[in-house]
């Protein structure tokens, strides 16, 4: 059986692919859905990839990476008081930018992004 064959046998497309991606000192490796990354506190990433980072102790609320917290829903620097789960603290906020994962969003005080429409405590609802 060729040698190629048999990569492909065991589901592997190549010698490429038995070669992880490295990633430098102080940076962690992620698989994400949309490719494998290097990640590191501050870097650029997709809000609407948050639940992926989660994997990997990381979290992303405003667009920059950050360290994710024990209890997942603390309002830290980085979140907009009155809503559960942390939101990100930007100029304006809608609900077709906040990911699925995060939805329904309690509003526990003032509403500033005006996600709870009908006063009902509950923002982005279905």
């Amino acid at each position: 059986m060729p040698v190629l064959a048999a990569f492909a046998v065991l589901g592997v497309r190549g010698p490429q692919a038995a070669q992880a991606k490295s990633c430098s000192a102080g940076y962690v490796h992620a698989k994400l859905s949309w490719g494998e990354k290097c990640l590191k506190v501050g870097q650029y990433c997709k809000i609407k990839g948050d639940r992926e980072y989660h994997g990997y102790g990381f979290h992303c609320h405003t667009g920059r990476l950050g360290r994710s917290s024990a209890g997942g829903n603390s309002t830290g620097a980085g979140c907009q008081p009155g809503y559960s789960p942390c939101l990100p603290r930007v100029a304006d906020l809608n609900c077709d930018d906040i990911p699925e994962s995060k939805k329904p969003i309690r509003v526990t005080g003032p509403d500033p992004y005006r996600l709870d429409g009908d006063g009902d405590g509950w923002g982005c609802e279905p």
